[in-house]
Formats: structure tokens, sequence, C-alpha cells
């Protein structure tokens, strides 16, 4: 034995230190502390007739156990060897150092290989291969770590590892509590293990994490992110590991294989796969974007879903928006609802729900309306489909084409943008302003203006202010327009009809012709051949009838004012007088008949006047 030490025989134990600092009195109270520890625990030999002198230079122990504390919470401190410093005031513990945080409310274990007390300083470290445990699940590794008493603070300043429950993070620089349920780190890498197996990766300027009721949350500083694939990044984040769920705030990005996003916020469920970002959020996939004030990120389903006011999904020039979007990232699908709009070009297409597809199809349903400059109108009906590469479509559900006030219907109407061409089947409609022209079928070429009908063609106007309507029937017709009003219209093949004005009636028959209107008025019909007119006043029983090879029928407000026969003309006209019926006829190679009011006023024989016919003139 060195001179001045003494060795005690095999242990030391029952240190206790009373509140305050963890050794008032420095040396002198391990050393006192230290005595009676022999004289309780060293029972071999006799009792000693005075206490034990040690050396002020040190002291050693083995197997010692130390105690000390303050209100609220005691640290034991047990190792396999122990020295005291006098001079330097310090402790030394070596071999299986175990050093026990206790409180009402929380206990955890520290254990290394070295500990060092600092009386002057009021603090402990731990030094080689310590463990610090705390709770049911937290465990820290380092090389290094520090207690400071008059601050309750524990830190290890080195590189460091913690376990809790599936999650591993490695750092430097942590400060904790005496309970151990609250501490800072630095330079943070994290991996996280769900129970479906979502892993989830974290990176990190800094850490604050706390334990409530067993559960963690963690807060980061510059933090970034990566699961399933999806690597995100931003100033802050709060994660909750054991529901693998992460708010990240301040602005944030991310990417995946795919797609990159901007974002104010983004809350991550993991392991449901799922993320929501808010504020100013932009998903932008290849050549096409996704701008909304809310996005939901489904990635189980490969499923977007945005909302906003509007939320605006972009591919080129073409942009659709509406309150409720939602992409299949796997179809290359959008489908949109509640205010849709899509714009292309100079098209502009709104309705109720859309379904488009990232190779430019189209299908839309409800209250449909798209703006098409090349047939110089608006399409409206309840079901669209176009195919914006090759700019053509049909529509269903009362379709129509509208310019102004002419409107082109059918229950199917097939559309070509490039051709400026429109075609309906099943019931085709030109409709204007007191006018209507019906067939089976119909086709409309902006180019030239014009509308060609066929099969059971029927031309009907009306005006029912001034008792007017007028029906015409072919097997086709082609009808011109200008400034979207019906100019002429070409009979191709054989014409029939009726044209009445009051008690006035005109029908008319022949093969081939025209029809012209000025300002939406009949203004004359042209028979090419075989022309076979009657015209009937009911009044006074007047009937005229006039037939030719050409025919050409002049209109007015008060209806037939006057007929130009050609070719073979005659006129046969029947008047009734007094119960007394007369019947005149002429003929000639050109009849101009005039009719006043609705009554045969005058008949020129041509083309070199032969004679003139003049009907009775009624009594006054």
């Amino acid at each position: 034995m060195r001179r001045g030490r003494r060795r005690p025989p095999s242990s030391v134990g029952g240190t206790n230190v009373s509140a305050g600092r963890a050794f008032p009195g420095g040396a002198r109270l391990f050393r006192a502390g230290c005595c009676g520890a022999m004289l309780w625990a060293c029972g071999a030999g006799e009792v000693p007739e005075e206490p034990l002198q040690i050396p002020e230079v040190d002291g050693e122990a083995w197997d010692a156990h130390i105690e000390m504390g303050r209100p609220g919470h005691r640290i034991q401190i047990r190792a396999a060897y122990l020295r005291e410093f006098s001079k330097s005031e310090q402790v030394v513990a070596t071999g299986g150092v175990e050093v026990a945080f206790r409180s009402d409310k929380a206990s955890s274990t520290l254990r290394a290989e070295r500990l060092v007390l600092e009386h002057k300083r009021d603090r402990f470290g731990l030094a080689g291969g310590v463990v610090l445990q705390a709770g049911d699940s937290l465990e820290v590794q380092a090389d290094t770590l520090l207690w400071e008493s008059a601050h309750e603070q524990l830190r290890i300043p080195g590189a460091l590892r913690v376990e809790v429950g599936e999650g591993r993070e490695w750092g430097r620089n942590l400060t904790s509590n005496f309970a151990v349920d609250a501490w800072s780190l630095e330079a943070v890498e994290g991996r996280w293990r769900g129970q479906g197996g979502a892993v989830v990766e974290v990176r990190a300027l800094r850490e604050e994490s706390r334990r409530v009721e067993g559960a963690q949350e963690i807060t980061y500083d510059n933090v970034e992110v990566r699961y399933d694939g999806v690597l995100l990044t931003g100033p802050r984040a709060t994660f909750l590991p054991q529901s693998r769920r992460f708010d990240i705030s301040g602005g944030v990005e991310g990417a995946d294989s795919l797609a990159q996003f901007a974002a104010d916020e983004v809350a991550v469920d993991a392991e449901k796969q799922r993320l929501v970002a808010v504020g100013s959020v932009r998903y932008r996939e290849d050549e096409a974007e996704l701008r909304a004030a809310e996005v939901e990120d489904d990635r189980n389903a490969a499923l977007l879903q945005a909302r906003g006011e509007p939320a605006t999904f972009v591919q080129g020039e073409r942009q659709i928006e509406a309150r409720q979007l939602a992409y299949s990232r796997s179809e290359r699908e959008l489908m949109a609802q509640d205010g849709v709009i899509l714009r292309a070009g100079p098209r502009e297409l709104t309705a109720q729900t859309l379904r488009y597809t990232r190779d430019g199809q189209v299908h839309a349903e409800g209250a449909i309306a798209l703006k098409a400059p090349e047939l110089d109108g608006s399409l409206a009906g309840d079901s669209l489909f176009f195919d914006l590469e090759q700019e053509a479509g049909w529509l269903r559900g009362a379709p129509s084409l509208r310019q102004h006030e002419l409107v082109l219907a059918a229950p199917v109407l097939r559309f070509d943008l490039v051709q400026g061409h429109l075609a309906g089947t099943g019931g085709f409609v030109l409709r204007a302003e007191g006018l209507e022209v019906a067939a089976e079928r119909g086709a409309y070429q902006a180019d030239s203006s014009r509308v060609l009908v066929a099969e059971g063609v029927v031309l009907e106007e009306r005006d029912g202010e001034r008792g007017y309507r007028s029906r015409l029937m072919a097997d086709s017709m082609v009808v011109a327009l200008a400034d979207s009003q019906v100019e002429w219209i070409a009979i191709p093949g054989q014409v029939s009809g009726q044209i009445e004005v009051d008690d006035r009636h005109s029908w008319i028959e022949g093969q081939g012709g025209q029809v012209f209107m000025v300002d939406g008025d009949l203004e004359r019909v042209e028979v090419n051949a075989a022309a076979d007119v009657t015209h009937r006043r009911a009044e006074n029983e007047e009937i005229n009838r006039f037939r030719g090879q050409q025919m050409t029928l002049y209109f007015d407000a008060a209806g037939l004012r006057r007929a130009l026969v050609k070719g073979a003309a005659e006129l046969v006209t029947r008047l009734q007088e007094d119960e007394e019926i007369a019947v005149n006829e002429v003929s000639g190679e050109e009849l101009d008949i005039r009719f006043a009011e609705g009554s045969l006023a005058e008949v020129r024989v041509g083309p070199e006047i032969e004679g003139r016919y003049y009907p009775p003139a009624e009594e006054p």
C-alpha cells in the first residue's frame, strides 16, 4: 500500500449526499462519506477507535455507491472502482459505471466505462461506451456525456445515436433535462420504420424533441425528409414518429422520380402513403403543371386531388380550371368538376365535369359550352367528346351550334375544327328568327357559310304578328348564310310547299329552285323547272293557278305580290260573284302576274306585249 492511502477491504456503499450542491464541501465531503461507508460496510476487522484519515490528495474505493439529489429527484451512481482527487476536487469512477436519475414521474439510467465528478463546477461527465436509457424505449449511445447539476442539463457534445421504438437517429450536441423527456440535437440523420414497412429518412440542421405520455414529438429545422421515393425539404417540420406523420412549413419543396412540387405547407402520413400540400401549391410532372390551394397525394392509388378557386392544370397551351381536380398519375388522366373551364388556343370549353387524358382526349358532361371560332359560333350540349390533337369530336344531349340568333341542332353533332365542318344526324335543324329548316341530316361548312340538309327537308317560316306562315318541302337544300342570317336557299331537286298570309294561300310545286331572304323575311322563290303555283284568297273565293317552265315569285309583308312565269306560261283564274263562277285563261311565252292585297291585279303577256288581262273591278 502506498504511503498516505488506505484501501478498504472490498466495498464502499451507503454514501448519502444532502440536498443542495452535489458535493458540498468538496473532497472533505467525499472523505467523510467514505469513512462512514467503511464503518457501515467494511465489517472485516475491528472498528477503529478514531475515524480513518484519508490524505488530502486523494482516496479510492471499490464497488462504490454514491447518492445525491435535490427536492423532486435523486441521482444514484455505482461504479466498480472510484478515486477522489482532493486538490482538484474531482472524483473519477471506472469500470461498469451506472448512473440512475429518479423522480416521482420519470426515471432514466446511464452506463459508461468512466465517470468524472467535478465539485467546483457541480457536474459530472461520462466517457467510453456511454448508453442512456429512458422511458420504455429510448436509448442514446455516445462516447461522452456531461451532466450539469446547477442547470439540471444533460449534454452530449460529440456524435451520438438515438434509438426510439422503430426509429434511429444520428447527430451531435444533444442537450436534455433530468427526466430526458425533452432534448435538442444538431446535424440530425434519422431513420424510422412503420408498422406497414414504411421507412422515413430525415436529415436536419437541428432537432427539438419531447416525450408526452410516452409519445414522441420532434421539431426539425432546415429539414430534408425521404419516404417512398419522395424527397421533401423545408425550413421547419414537426414529426410524430409513432404515427409516421410529418407537418412541414415555411415553404416546402418536394420531388419524386417523376415530378417536383412546391407549397407553403405539407402534411405527410407516411404510414398511409398520403401527403397534403396547402398554400400556393405547384406540382409539375413532365410538361404538365398542377396549381392549387391544396393538393392531396394518395401514393397508394397514385392519385392527386386538388382544390382551389380555381385549381389549374396546365399542359402546353392547354389549361383546365375547376374547383376540384383529380389527376391519376398511373393513367395520366385528369378529372375536373365544379366550374370547369378548358382553354386550348382560341377555344374555351365550360362544363360541370370533365375527363382529360394526357394524349389530348376530352370527355365532358353537363351544361357544355365550347367557343369554336372555326365554326363562327359556340357549341352547346350535355355530353361532349373532343380530341384536341385531331381538333374534332361530337356532342350529345340536345347539342347545338349558335351563331348569334342562328342555331344548328341535332341529336348528335360531329365537328371538325380543322375543316371548319359540323354535321348532324337523327333530325337536323337550322333555326333563325322566325325560320326553321328541318331534315334527317345536315352539315355546315364554315369557310363557305353554307348548310347542306337532306332527307325529308322542311323549310318553315312564321310571323305571328302578321299571320304569316310558309312551308317548303324538298329532298335536299343548300342554305347560304351571311352575318349569321339565312341569305338564300338552293333546292336542287323536287320542291313543294305553301305560303299563307291571313286568308291568302299559295301552293308551290316544281323542280329545283332558290329561296331568297332579306333581313330574315322571304323576298322571292325561284322555281327552275315544271313550276306550278296555285294562289287562293279565301275572302272572295278567288283562285289563280299559273304554270310554266320557270317561275319567280316575289313576296312582301302582304304575301305574294308578283309572279313572273317563263316558258309555256299559263294562267287560269276562277272568280265567284253573286254565286256565279267565272273562269278566265291566259297563256304566252311569259306571264308577269301582279297581285294587290292578295288578289290578282294585272297580267302582262310577253316577251312582246300581245295583250293585257284585267280582272273585274270589285264593287265599291
